[in-house]
């Protein structure tokens, strides 16, 4: 029997193209940094900053077309009547400053309050806005209100607060009762509070409707605060010339 070896058809090795033939090589990664990604960004940052350069250049070019000589001159006439107005405004509030200042340079003292005690602001205004009936149970006050140092605390707070929010003519009372004086006078008219001890008589008691029980202070306890007090005069009396010595007695 014949072997058949050796006899077969020879067949040529054809090597096989490399799978990365006609694919361009990756850039890879060079000591930890994504060669590829690093420079596409600057490739990016490249084409924006060519991009605004352009655009930089057409928007010049434009605005110096647009602003043809008539147009300057009125811009900068207009500049000018701003900066004359600042100036103008400067100068007239310096001059109202000036004005409240009197020939010393001291400011002079404004009037602002509209009751010049805490007597007169419970006198004359509290008392008749805030009318309760106080019958020394559920409610109680003092007519005598000045010999309780807590009340003359709270109604003097009450009334310098009313002094200042009356300047807001929006929401000042709203905000003076609210935070003033439905609180303080609620302290006020407990039976636990500061009049807690006033006598259970009738001239700490009042009907409904009436105004709350008032008795005056001692004289002078309160003055007046909106009167303006000035210094005495500092310069003291010329020495009256001695008599000559023949005159002198002995």
């Amino acid at each position: 029997m014949m072997s058949d070896w050796g006899e077969d058809e020879f067949t040529e090795n054809v090597e096989q193209p490399s799978a990365a033939t006609g694919t361009p090589c990756s850039p890879g990664r060079v000591f930890g940094l994504d060669i590829g990604g690093l420079a596409g960004q600057y490739v990016d940052a490249a084409v924006k900053a060519s991009v605004r350069k352009q655009v930089n250049e057409v928007a010049t070019a434009a605005v110096d077309e647009a602003l043809t000589e008539e147009l300057l001159e009125s811009l900068r006439e207009r500049a000018g009547q701003a900066a004359v107005a600042a100036v103008t405004e400067q100068v007239e509030a310096n001059d109202a400053a000036d004005e409240g200042q009197d020939d010393d340079g001291e400011t002079e003292p404004e009037e602002t309050l509209y009751y010049g005690s805490v007597d007169e602001f419970v006198r004359e205004y509290l008392r008749n806005v805030y009318r309760r009936a106080i019958n020394g149970r559920s409610r109680v006050w003092a007519a005598r209100w000045w010999e309780y140092d807590e009340a003359v605390i709270r109604l003097e707070a009450l009334w310098r607060s009313w002094e200042h929010l009356r300047m807001d003519p929006s929401t000042g009372m709203s905000v003076w009762w609210r935070d003033h004086a439905d609180h303080h006078m609620a302290v006020l008219l407990d039976p636990d509070g500061p009049f807690s001890s006033a006598a259970d008589a009738d001239e700490n008691k009042s009907k409904k409707g009436q105004s709350l029980p008032y008795a005056a202070p001692p004289e002078g306890l309160f003055p007046d605060q909106r009167q303006v007090y000035e210094p005495k005069d500092d310069v003291s009396r010329e020495e009256e010339p001695e008599p000559p010595a023949e005159e002198w007695p002995g």
